[in-house]
C-alpha cells in the first residue's frame, strides 16, 4: 500500500467493500459482551461467596483474575491484530470468550471457576485489543467520533449494566447463568462476524511478532498484578517474591524491545504527549468506574438491606444515562472539538463521585438514583471525544497497538479500582472499629460507611486531579495556537 493509500484510508476509512455499519453493530455486540461480564459478577458475589462456601478475599479473584488476566494479554493481541489481522484476532475473541462463559457455568469449585475466568480474560483480550482500531479503520475521520462513541457507550453499558442484569439471575437462577447467557450470544456474533467483518490480511511489510518480548511481558505483567493484589491481605515473603519475579521480567522486557526490530510495544506513540495525558485520563476515569461499581452493590444490599433485584433496578439508572449522554458525547465532539467535552464530563464525573460519598443509613431513593445518574452521565459525556483524542493521534500502522493500550489502561484502572479501594474501605473500617475488619460487620453499618464515605472522596480526587490535567493541556493548546496566529 503506498502512501497517498494509507492517508486516504485514515480520512476516509475503508471497510473492504462491507457496510460500515453492520461492522459497527458487530463489534459493538462482542464489546457489550465481554465488558458486561467485567462487571456482572459484582452483584453475584455475595451469593456466590455462600453458593462455593469461599471467604470474601477468596471470591474476589472471580472478578479480578478476568481483569488481571485479561490486562496481561491485551498488548500482545493488539500487536498480533496489527500483523496478521485485527478482524482475524477479534473473532479468535469472540470465540475463546464464549468457551471460556461456558467452562464459568459448568465450574462447581472456585479453583475451577477461577480457571475458566482466566480463559474468558483471554478471549475477552484478543477481542478488545482490536475493536478501536476495526472502527478506526473503518469509519471516515468526520464520522469516527459517533462511531466511537457508541463504542464508549456500549462499553460503559456493559459494565454498568453488569449489576443490574446479575441482581436479576441471582435474584431468579442459579449464580451460574450470569455465565452461560454470553455462550448463546458469542456464538451468534461469531456467526454474524463473518457475514460483517472484512476478512482481509493486511500487508505485513516483513513485519513479525517479538515473540522473547511476548514471553517477557504476559507472565510480568501477571505476576506483578497478581502480588500486588495479594499485597491487600497482607505482605509474605512468597508475595514479595512473586513481585519482584514479575518486576524482574518487565525489566528484562524493556531491555529486549530496546535491541529487535520490531517491538512489541511501540514507544514511539508515547513520545505524543497528549496521547499519554488522553490516556492518562481513561486509565483514572476506569479506576473510579471500577471503584463504583464494587462500592455501590454492597452498599445497597449491606448498608441499605436492599434485596439483588431491588439493587439491580436502582443500577438501572446508570445505563440509561450513558445511553442517552454517550452517542451525543460524540456527535457533538465531531463538530466542537473533543477536548472540552471530555473536560467536562471529568467535571461532572467528580462531582457524581464526590455526592455518592455522602450516603448514609437515611439517603432517599431519589437522591441515590440521582447521585449515581450524575456520575454516570459524567463518563458518558467524557469516554467517548477521549476515545477520538487517543487515536486520533496514532498512525494507521499503530491502531491495534492504540486500541490494547486504551483497552490495557480501562482494564488496568478497574483493577487498580477495585483492589485498591478493597484495601481503602477495609484499613478505614479497621480504623473506626478499633480492630482489624476484613468483611461487613453485621448490624454496624457506621462501620462500612465510615470506610466507604473515605473510598469516594480519595476517588473523587483522584478524578479532579484528570479533569486537572485534561484542562491544562487543553489551556495550554489554546495559549499555543494564539501565539502563532499572533
Amino acid at each position: 500500500m503506498n502512501e497517498s493509500q494509507r492517508i486516504h484510508d485514515a480520512v476516509e476509512g475503508n471497510t473492504h467493500g462491507k457496510n460500515k455499519w453492520a461492522i459497527l453493530f458487530t463489534v459493538l455486540v462482542m464489546t457489550f459482551m465481554a465488558t458486561l461480564d467485567s462487571s456482572i459478577v459484582n452483584v453475584a458475589l455475595p451469593v456466590m461467596r455462600k453458593a462455593l462456601d469461599a471467604g470474601l478475599d477468596q471470591i474476589q479473584w472471580v472478578s479480578s483474575v478476568y481483569l488481571l488476566t485479561t490486562c496481561a494479554a491485551l498488548l500482545v493481541f493488539g500487536r498480533l491484530g496489527d500483523i496478521y489481522g485485527k478482524v482475524r484476532f477479534f473473532q479468535v475473541g469472540v470465540a475463546v470468550f464464549a468457551a471460556g462463559s461456558l467452562l464459568c457455568g459448568m465450574a462447581s469449585t472456585l479453583e475451577l471457576l477461577v480457571v475458566a475466568r482466566a480463559i474468558q480474560g483471554i478471549g475477552g483480550a484478543a477481542a478488545m485489543a482490536n475493536n478501536m482500531g476495526i472502527i478506526t479503520e473503518s469509519f471516515p475521520a468526520r464520522e469516527r467520533g459517533r462511531a466511537l462513541g457508541l463504542l464508549a457507550s456500549f462499553v460503559a453499558l456493559g459494565m454498568m449494566c453488569g449489576p443490574v442484569l446479575g441482581g436479576f439471575i441471582v435474584s431468579s437462577m442459579p449464580w451460574e447463568y450470569i455465565f452461560l447467557i454470553n455462550v448463546p450470544v458469542g456464538v451468534v456474533s461469531l456467526l454474524v462476524g463473518f457475514k460483517t467483518l472484512p476478512h482481509v490480511a493486511p500487508e505485513r511489510d516483513g513485519r513479525r511478532l517479538d515473540v522473547a518480548g511476548s514471553l517477557l511481558l504476559v507472565p510480568g505483567l501477571f505476576l506483578t498484578f497478581v502480588s500486588i493484589t495479594l499485597l491487600e491481605a497482607g505482605v509474605t515473603l512468597q508475595v514479595l517474591g512473586m513481585l519482584g519475579i514479575g518486576l524482574a521480567l518487565l525489566v528484562a522486557f524493556v531491555m529486549v524491545e530496546r535491541r529487535v526490530k520490531d517491538p512489541l510495544v511501540m514507544f514511539s506513540v508515547f513520545q505524543d504527549r497528549g496521547f499519554v495525558a488522553n490516556l492518562v485520563c481513561l486509565f483514572i476515569s476506569f479506576v473510579a468506574i471500577g471503584v463504583y461499581e464494587l462500592m455501590t452493590p454492597f452498599y445497597l444490599q449491606d448498608a441499605r438491606g436492599f434485596a439483588p433485584d431491588v439493587a439491580g433496578l436502582i443500577f438501572c439508572v446508570i445505563p440509561l444515562a450513558n445511553a442517552i449522554a454517550g452517542p451525543i458525547s460524540g456527535a457533538v465532539s465531531d463538530r466542537i472539538g473533543c477536548e472540552r467535552p471530555a473536560i467536562l464530563g471529568l467535571f461532572v464525573f467528580a462531582s457524581g463521585l464526590l455526592s455518592l460519598g455522602f450516603f448514609d443509613e437515611r439517603t432517599t431513593l431519589p437522591v441515590i438514583l440521582a447521585c449515581l445518574g450524575a456520575a454516570s452521565l459524567g463518563t458518558s459525556i467524557f469516554q467517548s471525544p477521549n476515545n477520538s483524542l487517543v487515536m486520533g493521534s496514532l498512525p494507521a500502522e499503530a491502531l491495534g497497538f492504540g486500541g490494547s493500550v486504551a483497552a490495557l489502561a480501562r482494564y488496568l484502572g478497574m483493577a487498580v479500582g477495585i483492589t485498591g479501594s478493597t484495601s481503602l474501605l477495609y484499613g478505614q473500617m479497621s480504623v473506626a472499629a478499633g480492630k482489624r475488619v476484613t468483611a461487613y460487620v453485621a448490624g454496624r453499618p457506621d462501620i462500612f460507611l465510615y470506610g466507604y464515605r473515605w473510598v469516594y472522596v480519595v476517588t473523587a480526587i483522584l478524578v479532579f486531579a484528570g479533569f486537572s490535567l485534561a484542562l491544562a493541556r487543553y489551556v495550554r493548546k489554546r495559549s499555543r495556537s494564539r501565539a502563532r496566529r499572533g
